[in-house]
């Protein structure tokens, strides 16, 4: 890998971990969900354009729009004011974030509670999922080294849902990244499906990885939620003449804002809403793909937890990206010993990269603050059947 494109993974990094902790560190009941994933994309915005200004001409900004995704809800939930979640004393709530710089990717996501009282220790069900998932992430890390295969690696964090009684998430994967490449060629699904080739390719010097451990108290299949997808990516290998005017305007106008990047549809039709119908063509031409809120199937109190890294595989193991952030107060009734499988993992060495300091934003950025009325129509309530 060149030094530039080295020096740009580490700012991207710098950015997510940043803007990461800051949005973690503003959850609490009262909080809108579509309050901060506003925020967090802002931040992400400001920062990308506060570094390399004097390179002329390259793209930088959001690789993913935030998602702000509550309790047994999976992922992808960024939702607009109408489909709201304001959140409730006890949530768990996952944030997740992508930047880039220049088409460099670097990828994270924390799992916190959404509490008035931050010193109780959580011991219920919450705490297996929370640290099945983190204690996954922290193996998946440290078997990000040459030699090393996807095929062990899915079996390292099925091992850590399993001993705390909890389940690998569906559609969840650990992505070989590339310039302007959010999933390469040796990307694979972190949960074991014995009907599908998990790929023998080793792990080898040079590459990137983001690496989605999410972990369900549940048995950790997908369904399709009640919200409609808010984030879209175009397709560039699909071509197809649309018929409908508003299909022709609204693709025109997401292939003059947006590159190879997933984006959120509401900004691309910001105030032309006459253009919402023509989503649907472009969406069954397959030019645009949606990103479908999930959550488990199950139904109950169910809890879903994510932890995701961007990992640098080097000659000398691996380089974390990302900076890890405090877990939440958690204390589930299951240990790792460390003369296990997965505690002798965990007791392998890795490097954390040294990120480069972020320039002081001039832009300020008003931080979200909860809403007074806390309590939440039945139609805007998290998904929970």
């Amino acid at each position: 890998m060149s030094a530039d494109g080295n020096a740009k993974y580490k700012s991207a990094s710098a950015i997510a971990s940043y803007v990461l902790q800051s949005v973690v560190g503003i959850v609490a009941p009262g909080m809108s969900v579509a309050a901060i994933c506003s925020y967090s994309d802002a931040l992400v915005s400001a920062h990308c354009k506060s570094v390399y200004r004097k390179e002329q001409g390259i793209e930088r900004g959001i690789s993913f729009p935030t998602t702000v995704s509550v309790n047994k809800v999976i992922q992808n939930y960024s939702p607009s004011s109408e489909d709201d979640y304001i959140m409730r004393e006890g949530d768990v709530v996952k944030v997740e974030i992508g930047v880039h710089i220049d088409g460099y990717i670097s990828s994270a996501a924390h799992t916190t509670v959404a509490t008035n009282s931050p010193g109780v220790v959580i011991t219920d069900r919450r705490a297996d999922a929370i640290s099945a998932a983190y204690y996954a992430s922290e193996v998946a890390v440290r078997m990000i080294r040459p030699g090393q295969t996807p095929r062990n690696l899915i079996k390292a964090i099925g091992l850590v849902a399993s001993g705390f009684k909890c389940s690998v998430a569906e559609e969840t994967f650990t992505c070989q990244i590339d310039r302007f490449v959010v999933s390469g060629n040796n990307t694979f699904a972190n949960r074991f499906n014995p009907d599908v080739v998990v790929p023998e390719t080793p792990f080898e010097t040079g590459e990137v990885y983001t690496i989605d451990c999410t972990i369900s108290t549940g048995d950790g299949q997908a369904r399709a939620s009640q919200y409609n997808p808010s984030i879209y990516q175009r397709d560039v290998n699909q071509h197809y003449s649309l018929k409908l005017r508003t299909s022709r305007t609204l693709f025109s106008e997401v292939c003059k804002r947006f590159s190879v990047f997933p984006f959120l549809m509401r900004e691309a039709i910001a105030d032309n809403h006459t253009l919402k119908a023509g989503i649907g063509e472009c969406v069954k031409s397959r030019l645009l793909v949606p990103f479908a809120v999930t959550t488990e199937k199950l139904t109950g109190d169910q809890y879903v937890a994510q932890f995701k890294v961007t990992v640098m595989c080097n000659y000398t193991g691996p380089i974390r990206l990302t900076r890890a952030l405090p877990m939440p107060s958690v204390q589930s009734g299951t240990t790792i010993p460390a003369d296990s499988e997965i505690g002798q993992i965990l007791g392998l060495d890795f490097e954390q990269a040294a990120l480069p300091e972020l320039p002081r934003l001039k832009l300020n950025i008003q931080t979200p603050v909860p809403v007074i009325d806390q309590s939440v129509p039945e139609s805007s309530s998290m998904d929970t059947s």
